[in-house]
């Protein structure tokens, strides 16, 4: 008995010289049959069984990948197949069967009693006739017994084990002689023969398919329109070309040539995120020319990881590894990526092939050739890239140029209906160009570009037109809010060059669609026109066309024939700006009708009750200019994040001034200052502080009090009341805390009234 199992009823008589050397024509024309492998194995089992007379034969391949030999073909009964077909047996298993005491001619044969087949976890069959086979009495020890072996090693001319050949139920049921045992081996030597060749041709099939299919991508990379499009087509080259079901692209980037991962396949988003950023001269000893083979670094994790700082230890186990010598096992891949001139650019990482092996030296010459021809095209659509980009782009700034923005702004009419557009220029620019110079004029422009960038969101799309001009596009942006956006960009401006030695400011034409600017180049022509109103005669404004914003609130000795109007505009102002942050909604509005309320109560005259509405409505435009990081961070904020908050007076007071609206910017400036000196920003105390302020401060904290926030609920009416009257003397005007008081008991609920 051996891992194969007999079930064939022996045929009369034992093959003579005759059958054998026609055994041996049938091998030698099996190994000249052809290279597909398993038609091949067939036919050297069935020439073993007919032509040198065993009634069972199986054929066990060698599996590099699991260092095992796999049962690929059993030629005799159903039931043997059944049994035996696919099962697997170690190669340290076989060592044991194959020991030198057993060795004969070339087989190995394996008396019965002589091996403990049990131990070793053998899948054998005894079939139920194999007791016909029993010998007499008086033929002991010559006739074959069911529990005998006998295999032969089909080794490559190298000497490698390619796999065993086990024969079972000899005709004539006797022990096989010395020389059936030669003929035995022969005709297992032309199977290895044959089986070497085989293997070495569906080898040599598919590297030159992975060749070919890889020179097809290659061919295909330069037509790809950009450089993450062709990584791609680089990682699914590989994977389907060489096999490897895990890629990643990485390219340099940045001054300490931080690999970035650009491209890759077979990893998901979460492992891809959970990869660290690996600098070069992390594995820069990974690199090195000692560790490659092929222009290629193979290495096993224990010495790539001898070679890497800990943080790129354990990055990613294997999913398809294997066992033995010729297995992969979780080993590291990677073939550097070199330019034109030789300078490191990246690294393509290889894992998880899926036949379990190591790359052979033909597959590690093929993804080095692959990754030559990936590189050159990287570098030719990094070059058509950069072309493209200067093409559309101020070489200055960074910042889009001016040849598609009509096209731009008619794609967003399209798309939304509600646009804007803003057109800034810089304020006598040609004189900033003529006292700073112009390397110094260029910064200038840089850091503008910069302002409108973090002034406006990505989506927004900044533009220089020509010289000191630029221009935003606003989508799903109405009038008022735009006007918020430019308040807050010409804020931006004046404390970004606040270092520098000449002033600069800007001054920003606005137009929208619901006017008469329907298309693209009407709305650009409104902007424009916007802008040249805007412009003389001080300058740092913000214009809308039909009145800059100077005009938006009358002046105490203006002319108020558009009062209602302008104040419209103003609360609309207001409105966008308390919707900036939906924590605070309607915050302005409200705290402007309770000062309404407070000066009336005061007993002020209806002018001067008008005028510190406004300004209760007005009393927070300084947020314009406090980054949206910092107004609606939801956390607490840092001490350096107050102090910006803190900045909002006497931004907004900024703003007002130079609306021409001196005394409500100075109301604004001092709303948060205490009776008793103990605010902000100037510290002024009692009398010094205005009346209007002091009204504005009461009125904006009880709103505070009795709004519900996201954050904080509303402390209700009562308890905000006791909370005045206890700061009454302190922090706030005591006569103006009993006004609202008073305002609100004479049923007043402190809601805005409709404009």
């Amino acid at each position: 008995m051996s891992t194969s199992t007999p079930n064939h009823l022996p045929s009369p008589g034992e093959p003579g010289p005759l059958a054998r050397l026609r055994g041996l024509l049938e091998a030698a024309r099996a190994v000249r049959s052809g290279s597909d492998l398993q038609p091949l194995l067939d036919a050297i089992a069935r020439v073993i069984s007919v032509s040198l007379g065993f009634g069972t034969v199986v054929i066990n391949l060698h599996r590099p990948a699991w260092d095992d030999f796999e049962v690929a073909i059993v030629h005799g009964s159903d039931e043997g197949r059944r049994v035996l077909l696919g099962t697997s047996r170690s190669w340290e298993s076989w060592q044991a069967l194959l020991d030198p005491r057993f060795e004969r001619g070339g087989a190995y044969f394996i008396p019965e009693g002589e091996f403990e087949w049990d131990t070793e976890g053998t899948v054998s069959y005894v079939p139920p006739t194999a007791g016909r086979l029993l010998p007499a009495e008086d033929h002991a020890g010559e006739d074959w017994h069911p529990e005998d072996a006998l295999l032969v090693p089909m080794r490559s001319a190298t000497g490698l084990l390619l796999g065993v050949v086990s024969v079972d139920d000899p005709i004539g049921g006797h022990r096989p002689s010395d020389g059936q045992l030669e003929v035995l081996s022969a005709v297992c030597g032309h199977a290895a023969l044959a089986v070497e060749h085989a293997q070495a041709t569906a080898d040599a099939d598919r590297h030159r398919a992975a060749v070919q299919h890889l020179l097809r991508v290659s061919a295909r990379l330069t037509g790809r329109r950009s450089v993450e499009e062709m990584l791609f087509a680089v990682c699914d080259g590989i994977r389907e070309a060489l096999g490897f079901e895990r890629v990643i692209v990485a390219l340099t980037d940045g001054p300490d040539h931080r690999l970035t991962i650009r491209s890759s396949i077979g990893w998901s988003r979460d492992e891809i995120a959970a990869l660290p950023d690996v600098p070069l001269s992390s594995i820069s000893r990974l690199l090195r020319p000692e560790h490659q083979r092929e222009g290629c670094v193979l290495l096993a994790r224990e010495e790539a990881e001898l070679l890497t700082p800990p943080e790129l230890h354990g990055l990613h186990g294997g999913q398809r590894n294997g066992r033995g010598p010729l297995a992969w096992r979780d080993h590291w891949l990677l073939v550097p990526l070199h330019d034109r001139d030789g300078a490191f650019t990246g690294i393509v990482w290889v894992d998880d092939p899926e036949d379990r092996l190591l790359p052979t030296t033909e597959g590690l010459q093929a993804l080095r050739a692959f990754a030559n021809q990936a590189i050159g095209a990287v570098e030719s659509t990094r070059q058509l890239e950069h072309l493209r980009h200067l093409a559309g782009h101020d070489a200055v700034t960074g910042l889009r140029n001016g040849r598609d923005l009509e096209p731009r702004i008619a794609e967003d009419i399209a798309a939304s209906g509600t646009v804007s557009v803003l057109v800034c220029d810089l304020d006598d620019f040609r004189h900033v160009n003529d006292i700073l110079g112009p390397q110094a004029a260029d910064d200038v422009l840089r850091r503008f570009a910069a302002v409108l960038q973090r002034a406006t969101r990505g989506s927004d799309v900044p533009t220089r037109l020509d010289g000191a001009e630029f221009a935003v596009v606003l989508r799903d942006t109405g009038r008022v809010a735009a006007l918020a956006v430019a308040e807050r960009l010409r804020t931006a401006v004046r404390d970004e060059f606040s270092d520098v030695s000449v002033p600069i400011s800007v001054s920003i034409g606005l137009a929208a669609t619901g006017t008469s600017a329907a298309t693209a180049s009407e709305l650009l022509r409104a902007a424009h026109e916007a802008l040249d109103a805007a412009r003389p005669p001080g300058r740092d404004e913000a214009g809308t066309g039909s009145a800059r914003t100077p005009g938006l609130l009358d002046t105490p000795n203006g002319d108020s024939a558009a009062t209602g109007e302008q104040l419209a505009a103003a609360m609309l102002l207001a409105e966008t700006l308390d919707l900036r942050d939906p924590a605070t909604a309607r915050h302005s509005l409200t705290v402007g009708r309770l000062a309404e309320q407070t000066g009336r109560h005061l007993g002020w005259s209806a002018e001067r009750v008008e005028r510190v509405r406004v300004a209760g409505v007005l009393h927070d435009i300084g947020k314009l200019g406090i980054p949206d990081a910092i107004l609606l961070k939801p956390t607490a904020l840092d001490r350096d994040e107050w102090q910006e908050v803190r900045r909002h007076p006497e931004i907004g007071a900024r703003i007002l001034e130079h609306a021409n609206l001196a005394d409500i910017a100075r109301w604004v400036r001092a709303h948060h200052e205490r009776v008793d000196g103990g605010g902000y920003p100037a510290g002024l105390a009692g009398a010094a502080i205005p009346a209007e302020a002091r009204v504005l401060a009461v009125a904006d904290a009880y709103e505070a009090m009795t709004a519900d926030r996201p954050y904080r609920a509303s402390i209700g009416p009562e308890a905000a009341e006791a909370e005045l009257r206890r700061a009454a003397g302190s922090q706030f005007d005591a006569e103006i805390v009993q006004a609202l008081i008073a305002a609100l008991a004479d049923g007043d609920d402190g809601l805005p009234s409709p404009v």
